[in-house]
């Protein structure tokens, strides 16, 4: 694609979503290769960010090859987090937004110190000095698809992989001590659990994601930067709620986050 089809296509699913409609732009990313995707959605960044709404963050996703091989990606994906989907626990979701809500437990990373290219790459034990704060958190994704099931994998990447909200928990006061592989989340609404899994499914662990993400961030020309929010990846594929109510995920012995969608 050339700059001006990226530019297109980026507004395309940029007035998408603030139509807070159902989208169908199956035709529209048809033959999207994974690299054209990046700078789709990079470009809605761009869009999002001369319209005001800041950019603050990443989030990484489809960290289980099962997960990105049917959708025929070369391995997980990243996309951005905006300021107007940053929320606390407690937060209230009115009805209209997100359109079809699923809910993920996953640690969220406050970035203390930026992380750009130059060195050798990062990894688990190096990426740990970038770390200020480490929370339980949630991402909400939105089904905001008429048919998510014709969504390609780089459909899916230029429109920044579902992301709707990341929600800010617990704060983990001792994270360093954390044995991540062996961490058990679970996603519940009004008490009944949806789901859950082990921190394993995270790459192996959230700091081995938070790894990747950097180095992948720094292949692209970016970098993650002091301040940036990171949600890690999801314990399970997304809980996609079946109705209203009080959504929670929790890690067990560290806390929990939890929303209301009316």
């Amino acid at each position: 694609m050339d700059a001006k089809e990226i530019a297109a296509l980026a507004e395309k699913i940029a007035e998408g979503r603030r139509s807070q409609k159902p989208m169908d732009i199956v035709a529209a990313t048809a033959g999207l290769s994974e690299s054209d995707a990046y700078k789709v959605q990079f470009a809605i960044h761009d869009l999002f960010a001369a319209a005001g709404d800041r950019f603050a963050g990443w989030k990484v996703a489809l960290t289980l090859p099962q997960q990105y091989e049917p959708l025929k990606l070369s391995g997980p994906v990243f996309a951005g987090i905006y300021q107007s989907g940053l929320r606390e626990s407690g937060a209230v979701f009115e009805k209209g937004w997100p359109l079809k809500p699923g809910i993920e437990p996953e640690l969220v990373a406050r970035i203390s110190k930026d992380a750009p290219a130059g060195g050798a790459p990062y990894t688990a034990d190096s990426i740990r000095a970038h770390v200020g704060n480490l929370y339980c958190g949630m991402e909400l994704v939105d089904n905001r698809y008429l048919d998510v099931t014709k969504m390609t994998g780089p459909a899916r990447i230029a429109d920044n992989v579902l992301q709707a909200a990341l929600v800010v928990g617990t704060e983990i006061k001792d994270w360093q001590k954390l044995e991540f592989p062996s961490l058990k989340g679970r996603s519940t609404l009004d008490g009944k659990e949806l789901a859950h899994g082990l921190g394993s499914a995270v790459m192996g662990s959230a700091l081995i994601s938070l790894a990747w993400l950097a180095n992948k961030l720094n292949s692209h020309g970016r970098h993650l930067k002091a301040g940036d929010l990171v949600l890690t990846g999801s314990v399970h594929p997304p809980a996609f709620l079946p109705g209203t109510g009080v959504a929670r995920t929790e890690f067990e012995g560290l806390g929990g986050t939890e929303i209301t969608i009316k």
